[in-house]
């Protein structure tokens, strides 16, 4: 009896956590090495750079005072870029993140900018991304035909670093941001 008692507490203990996967295919959605350096131009002639500082690939337990939490796979974009509202740049934020949840894969995005935020929905599931239709983005003399728009909701529309969207190349990733009376555009993209 008792080594039943010992075999079934066993057997519940090891098997309560669950551990959430990010589907291979999923990955295709960020579509950076980690190392890139990328250069925007605004309308006003102002120039900002965002540095990507790697690529984070961990599992960890996402909720809290759980016994056996179920642990999340995350794939994330590090970045360094200019403090929206101070002229000095901000290091360990994350450009895109992807999370593996019980419902599938999550995708995040923090997109910000020299005095530039988008402040509206920024997180989607997979089959949500999937259904934003693609339009074409020209910049310059260069045509970009899979670009996902992400429109604001409104929210925080009173702060000076207000962005009303952001545009998301599926191939080639982030490529501009527009405030009401500023639109920043990726000029070059390039690994030192």
């Amino acid at each position: 009896m008792r080594q039943l008692i010992f075999i079934m507490t066993s057997i519940s203990l090891f098997s309560c956590g669950r551990n959430f996967k990010i589907a291979k295919n999923n990955l295709n959605i960020v579509p950076y090495r980690g190392n890139e350096i990328m250069i925007f131009e605004s309308d006003k002639h102002d120039r900002d750079t965002i540095f990507l500082e790697g690529v984070e690939n961990y599992s960890t337990p996402l909720g809290d005072f759980e016994l056996f939490p179920d642990k999340h796979e995350i794939y994330r974009v590090r970045d360094k870029r200019t403090n929206p509202n101070y002229d000095r740049y901000l290091e360990g934020n994350s450009l895109i993140e992807l999370v593996a949840l019980e419902g599938g894969t999550s995708i995040t995005f923090d997109i910000a900018m020299k005095r530039s935020r988008y402040y509206g929905k920024y997180s989607f599931g997979k089959s949500e991304f999937d259904r934003i239709p693609l339009t074409e983005l020209r910049i310059n003399d260069f045509s970009y035909n899979d670009v996902k728009v992400f429109e604001s909701d409104g929210s925080y529309e009173e702060r000076d670093d207000y962005a009303e969207r952001f545009y998301w190349s599926v191939e080639n990733g982030f490529l501009g941001i527009d405030r009401r009376d500023e639109k920043w555009r990726l000029i070059k993209k390039y690994v030192p």
